[in-house]
């Protein structure tokens, strides 16, 4: 692609690394959540009327993330988190159909319960809830916002991703690094071996993040490893080829952890299943243990 794209969240844990790996190859604008405020819809108007000639797709990164500080405004419909992702995207998506932009939304797998009456893995088609009792308010704002998005622009692409994780970033840690720092100043605590999930090598889910981009595909697609594993698997693989050591990582059950008062919920059966995503866009995509592997490849 020669046009540019408009990055939203650019500065953050997956746009920073989407943007880095395509600048070269396809110009990006990034404007900084000063710069643009997607919550405002007069100013994503604005935004749009006056740049509009400058890109030719849109992909929206920009997301509150902290799910227990997301579940202290649940039910608020006015606030930060119901504001970045719902009214966030509604405006974003509004604003590329009318400009005749292709737009990609990237959500997350806490769409999904993960519980014992509903376990996952869910494949893309598969049925989300209808209230928020059974999420976080993260989870319900971010199926909320993917549902708005599919209502207003239809040609959109929803993508759903899943405990990301990278090399390196200074912003913040994350599902890998994490692990690693805790490890490294001693203080790694037992991982949940009763949860299941699937991780999201961020430099993978960006080549598909582009070729999505490119070729315009609507509908919901999982970017994620093909196969499930746990906190307790992951980080006892991570800290043997990253660490090399062995039989460090203590044992931890997430539905003891749940037990205690004032947890949010958690998907503890989760993780999604890819095995549409790759049929429709003729790719592949790496196992959990190929994903530590590159990780482990850069952080050498």
């Amino acid at each position: 692609m020669k046009e540019k794209i408009l990055v939203i969240g650019a500065s953050g844990l997956v746009g920073s690394r989407f943007t880095a790996l395509y600048h070269k190859e396809t110009p990006t604008i990034t404007p900084k959540s000063e710069e643009l405020d997607i919550t405002n819809k007069k100013a994503v108007e604005l935004f749009f009327d006056t740049n509009h000639g400058e890109f030719h797709s849109v992909i929206n990164f920009a997301a509150y993330t902290d799910v227990d500080g997301a579940d202290k405004e649940r039910s608020d419909e006015k606030g930060d988190v119901w504001g970045i992702n719902v009214q966030g995207a509604e405006n974003l998506a509004e604003a590329a159909k009318r400009f005749g932009k292709h737009f990609v939304q990237i959500s997350t797998d806490f769409v999904f319960t993960g519980t014992e009456e509903n376990p996952g893995p869910y494949s893309e088609e598969a049925k989300t809830e209808e209230t928020p009792d059974n999420l976080t308010w993260y989870g319900w704002t971010k199926l909320v916002g993917e549902k708005r998005v599919q209502g207003i622009n239809p040609g959109a692409s929803i993508v759903r991703i899943s405990y990301p994780y990278r090399a390196n970033f200074t912003g913040k840690l994350d599902f890998a690094r994490n692990i690693l720092v805790l490890f490294d100043e001693g203080k790694l605590y037992p991982m949940f071996n009763d949860q299941k999930l699937t991780p999201t090598f961020i430099d993978e889910a960006s080549k598909v993040f582009y070729l999505l981009l490119e070729e315009k595909k609507a509908g919901i697609f999982h970017v994620t490893s093909t196969d499930l594993t746990t906190p307790f698997e992951f980080a006892r693989y991570l800290l043997e080829k990253a660490r090399g050591v062995k039989n460090v990582v203590k044992e931890g059950s997430m539905q003891e952890f749940l037990k205690a008062p004032g947890r949010t919920k958690r998907a503890k059966l989760g993780g999604l299943l890819n095995e549409e995503t790759r049929k429709e866009l003729g790719i592949s995509l790496m196992s959990w243990k190929e994903g530590i592997d590159e990780l482990v490849k850069q952080l050498k």
